[in-house]
């Protein structure tokens, strides 16, 4: 029995590169060569292992995807039919090849997994199998379309590659994709050699490598019928933004009925094209941009340093206000097992928040509810604090009280002669500066802010904020703890709104005032979830709260009246106690619905006839379209983010992009806002604002935008901390 073991020197993860695939197939004509040299035995079995832990193979190498992202079609098929023709020697050998699993098993991994004959998977929490080509804008391209139906069933497999979601080592085994499950990877080795005595014993894998060479076998009523379903739910969950799962499901449809050698040619051909298209592109920004977050401190002026392990292994953290947004934040700690001191000024509150805690962090997605073992070793983590000594002691404290400047001031006064001499102090705060919340500390060096976003268990982006005074120390030992919740940390430097809610609410604002001008709230809506969105604008105002809302443009309004324009609409909704979602009556009004089902707003009478007494006046005199629509919701955002980068608030436009696709769900298919940008020109951009300025300042171009029209360049070409990754982001 041969074993190839895969282990990726100075790196962390396995990856198929390119030389990865020609030490594979150097290894292959090896054990051919041996075979047929005279004298000598050939193996019987060949079994692939991983020396990474947690990781068999991670995938293709993406920065050699990056670097040929403008070969041809016909270069491009040829990659792929390199890769076909190299994984399918492991179907076709004359020993049996059997892939030991253990920990993430993905992409092209997964490809060369299904070509072998028989899987084995530890059912270890970290490992699983898929195929997650999709959410790059495309789809399998070493026969993973065309191998993995013929093995689990056409159903399974358009489900498995049109998803692009993993599945773990039970449900693997459960489709027929892992023939065995092992305990833990030391278990592997032996399975694999029983295995493969069992196989020369029964000879089943050759019945197997037949049948699955073969068109596979459905009726022509069940094939349309999966065709019509899958293409139905395909389009509901991608908003026709997304080519690839629709063209993956063409493709297996049409392959199923031819062989597995033809359905390999089939399925180069048609990778080739979505191979650099602009979403491929677009998507393949947003991972860089990702990849790059993992490796560094984004938007920190110094690299992660020692002192941020302290941080980084927290024992215990200290939440001060038990409402929803502090239930939040405690309950992502318990779930990473760090213990929470939680305080609140009503004794009622308190308790409620911490049995708000213990639910949330002891869900159990597959039975749909709570755990009620994980609920009793979870909620071990989580106390009432009934003293500010009890809070100060932590490694972290984080406030998310009210949003009032001096009623935190107090607190911070309050509580400061009780912290340790290493404690940090943060707040959530989502829009009161962190360097006026820092007046009057001692130590200010150990303040910061950490703005989470609601709701905490969805959202990935943290905000990590500097303060005049916040040492880096500091800012990297916040960055390192948000990792270590599973969240994503942008640094960024103090200023009105931030930088999540200063871009935010230009977009929101020139929604509401079209609406003031009387354009119908259906199309602007439209015009915003066509462009990839996930909801518009005007929802947005009833799912954040319209008081919410008029607060926070108050306070862009007192930082920028040069350009911040109030639309009136909004306070009169306030005046009429119209607040969205939270009382069933905003911009819609929300009828009661059944326990369980989300609020959906229908149009209002009321709000009519509000917009209809008192419409704005139109400086714009054209009608609008789809495309000017986009461009009055779309530009204002674009704008306000040059100038977050003149003004120092981002370091550099890939935190901006990052940050706005994480924290409001800018469609990753545009690649991020300025990456958006770089599609149209700097040039044409200008040109599409020209009709625009009349409507005062917000559209008046700024210099950043100037300079890059004039060199004819990128905005990705403007770095200022653009990391590792920088290169790989220029697509």
């Amino acid at each position: 029995m041969a074993v190839l073991t895969l282990d990726r020197q100075g790196s962390s993860a396995n990856l198929l590169s390119s030389g990865v695939l020609d030490e594979i197939e150097a290894h292959l004509d090896a054990l051919d060569k041996q075979s047929d040299a005279p004298g000598q035995s050939g193996v019987t079995g060949l079994v692939f292992l991983s020396a990474k832990p947690g990781i068999f193979i991670a995938g293709a190498d993406l920065t050699e995807f990056a670097a040929g992202i403008d070969q041809s079609d016909e270069q491009v098929q040829q990659v792929a039919r390199r890769g076909q023709l190299l994984l399918g020697r492991l179907a076709k050998s004359d020993y049996i090849t059997v892939a030991a699993i253990d920990g993430v098993c993905v992409g092209g991994g997964a490809e060369l997994a299904v070509w072998c004959d028989r899987r084995i998977l530890t059912t270890s929490d970290k490992t699983q199998l898929g195929f997650p080509e999709v959410k790059l804008g495309l789809f399998p391209g070493w026969g993973g379309t065309a191998r993995t139906p013929r093995m689990i069933g056409l159903s399974n497999g358009v489900e498995l590659v049109t998803s692009g979601e993993s599945v773990s080592a039970h449900e693997a085994a459960k489709l027929g994709l892992a023939d065995d499950l092992v305990g833990d990877a030391t278990q592997l080795l032996d399975a694999a050699r029983r295995m493969i005595a069992a196989e020369r014993a029964s000879g089943a894998y050759l019945a197997d490598r037949a049948k699955w060479s073969e068109p596979i076998a459905i009726n022509p009523t069940e094939l349309g019928f999966l065709g019509a379903t899958a293409s139905a739910y395909i389009q509901g969950q991608t908003g026709g933004h997304y080519p690839a799962p629709l063209a993956a499901l063409e493709l297996m449809l049409e392959a199923s009925q031819v062989d597995l050698d033809a359905a390999c040619q089939m399925e180069a051909a048609r990778f080739a094209p979505l191979f650099g298209s602009p979403v491929n592109r677009a998507l393949l920004n947003v991972f860089f941009l990702q990849d790059r977050a993992k490796k560094t401190d984004v938007g920190s002026r110094q690299s992660p340093d020692e002192s941020s392990e302290h941080w980084q292994h927290a024992n215990r953290v200290s939440v001060i206000g038990a409402g929803i947004m502090g239930q939040g934040i405690a309950a992502a700690n318990v779930k990473r097992g760090i213990a929470v001191s939680m305080s609140d000024m009503r004794e009622e509150a308190l308790q409620a928040g911490i049995s708000g805690v213990v639910r949330e962090a002891s869900y159990n997605k597959q039975i749909k509810g709570v755990d009620p073992e994980l609920a009793v070793e979870r909620s071990a983590l989580i106390d009432a604090a009934l003293s500010d000594a009890e809070l100060g002691w932590a490694d972290i404290v984080i406030e998310a009280v009210i949003e009032n400047l001096e009623a935190k001031r107090q607190l911070f006064e309050r509580l400061e002669r009780h912290l340790g001499e290493r404690t940090i102090l943060c707040s959530n705060t989502s829009t009161i500066p962190i360097s006026q919340l820092a007046e009057g500390l001692a130590h200010p060096d150990r303040f910061c802010g950490l703005h989470f976003f609601n709701p905490v268990r969805k959202m990935p982006l943290v905000e990590v904020i500097r303060g005049k005074r916040t040492s880096d120390a500091t800012i990297s030992a916040m960055a390192h703890y948000a990792r270590r919740l599973g969240k994503t940390p942008v640094i960024v430097n103090d200023g009105p709104g931030f930088l999540v809610n200063r871009l935010l609410l230009p977009y929101m604002n020139e929604a509401a005032l079209l609406v003031s001008e009387g354009h119908p709230i259906k199309e602007i809506e439209r015009a915003a979830k066509d462009f990839g969105m996930p909801m518009g604008p005007i929802t947005l105002y009833d799912v954040v709260g319209l008081d919410t809302c008029l607060h926070a443009g108050g306070v862009m309004l007192e930082a920028f009246p040069d350009r911040v324009v109030p639309a009136g609409i909004v306070e009169q909704l306030v005046e009429h106690q119209r607040l969205g979602q939270k009382n069933g009556r905003g911009f819609f009004d929300y009828p009661p619905t059944k326990p369980g089902k989300p609020p959906r707003g229908v149009p209002s009478d009321e709000v009519a006839k509000l917009i209809a007494q008192s419409p704005a006046e139109r400086t714009v005199d054209a009608p609008p379209t789809p495309e000017t629509l986009v461009d009055r919701l779309m530009l204002p955002m674009l704008l306000e983010a040059t100038r977050t980068l003149e003004d120092g608030v981002a370091a550099d436009v890939r935190d901006v992009d990052l940050a706005l696709i994480l924290g409001i769900g800018f469609p990753p298919h545009k690649g991020g806002l300025f990456h958006w940008a770089d599609t149209i020109g700097a040039a044409a951009i200008l040109e599409r604002l020209k009709p625009l300025e009349p409507l005062g300042k917000r559209f008046e171009p700024t210099d950043m935008l100037k300079q890059v029209a004039a060199e004819g360049g990128k905005f990705y070409d403007v770095t200022q901390n653009a990391g590792p990754s920088s290169k790989e982001t220029i697509l």
